[in-house]
């Protein structure tokens, strides 16, 4: 009896001691299969980890060569350091915000390297908690695009230089000086911020306002260099050149080009709806073209064309007093006479 129980005993510690190696291997393998995944996303991802003081606590491999620093740099450093200039901090407070909340963040992020450039990731940040739900720490998981973003913007520059230069050549064909697209655009831009558009509004309408009188390319020179008043139909026929520069850039699905095109078409719209190609009044007119029109006019009339003579300054002015709310929109003669000093500074840049 008592060598039965023995053999029982030895049999379940045979069992125990089976169940405890397969429990070992299981767990051997699965540590195995952590650290595989561990791997994997370290050589294949930028990794940095966050305390919940907002410092760094670690950067891996990848990080430190986008960044440029070494993780000894970044250790203990608060997360700010990174934190490229014209990033806000309210972004920055608002991401954490999410985390703080236990929620994972997606997006794009914009950082400082050590060498002052920008670089670019592709990111999602997730709180780590503990089995409790307490969170311990933040996980950035990036993914490189700086060299993309570099790409679209050179391309983007390459378009606006090409803006520029369309605009440039309708300016020479009328004898008139490619300043004038320039200051335009800076004056349309300025009108735009202190109207309330976005920045990156506000820098879409500077580069689209360029090309207002693009249709001019269908107009004969002898009558864009005619020193005479036009007649009533070569008037007509300059007139058409907002229905010609709309029909040019009114296909394309590029922002800028689709702004160039409400400009084209609307610059010579009036408040009044006395304007043409449409006869538009009011806030039917696009905001591009009621900006562009303010822009156009007041450096068009201080400046000297075939057939006058530069205007004085008071005289300027004070037939943008006359025009408010027949021309030009109200709001904006407001908004220029509130400024008038930022817009004499960019005219005398460019006189």
């Amino acid at each position: 009896e008592v060598n039965s129980k023995v053999k029982e005993l030895n049999a379940k510690i045979l069992d125990t001691k089976r169940l405890l190696d397969k429990d070992y291997k299981f767990l051997e393998e699965s540590l195995s299969l952590s650290k595989l995944y561990e791997y994997a996303m370290e050589k294949s991802n930028i990794i940095l980890r966050i305390n919940l003081k907002k410092e760094i606590t670690y950067a891996n491999k990848l990080f430190c060569e986008v960044s440029g620093y070494t993780n000894e740099e970044l250790v203990g450093k608060p997360y700010m350091l990174i934190k490229y200039p014209d990033v806000s901090e309210n972004e920055i407070d608002k991401l954490f915000r999410i985390l703080e909340a236990g929620k994972v963040w997606k997006g794009t992020l914009k950082n400082i390297a050590k060498n002052g450039k920008p670089f670019y990731s592709i990111a999602t940040v997730v709180p780590i908690k503990n089995k409790s739900g307490e969170i311990l720490e933040y996980m950035q998981i990036r993914q490189d695009i700086t060299e993309v973003i570099n790409l679209h913007k050179e391309l983007e520059d390459t378009q606006r230089e090409v803006i520029y230069k369309m605009g440039e050549i309708v300016e020479t064909r009328s004898e008139e000086t490619g300043n004038h697209v320039k200051v335009v655009a800076e004056y349309s831009q300025l009108l735009a911020l202190k109207f309330g558009l976005s920045q990156s509004e506000a820098e879409l309408l500077k580069h689209a306002s360029p090309m207002h009188d693009i249709g001019k390319v269908g107009i004969p020179d002898s009558l864009l260099n005619k020193p005479d008043k036009l007649s009533r139909e070569e008037f007509e026929i300059m007139k058409s050149h907002t229905t010609v520069g709309y029909e040019i850039l009114k296909t394309s699905n590029r922002p800028i080009l689709k702004a160039s095109a409400i400009v084209a078409y609307e610059h010579h719209e009036k408040w009044d709806g006395t304007g043409y190609p449409r006869g538009l009044s009011g806030e039917d007119i696009h905001i591009y073209g009621r900006i562009t029109a303010v822009a156009d006019v007041f450096d068009a009339l201080g400046s000297e064309r075939v057939y006058k003579k530069a205007w004085k300054l008071n005289d300027v002015l004070e037939y943008f007093k006359e025009e408010k709310g027949k021309h030009f929109d109200p709001k904006l003669v407001e908004i220029f006479f509130d400024n008038l000093d930022e817009f004499l500074e960019i005219r005398e840049k460019y006189k």
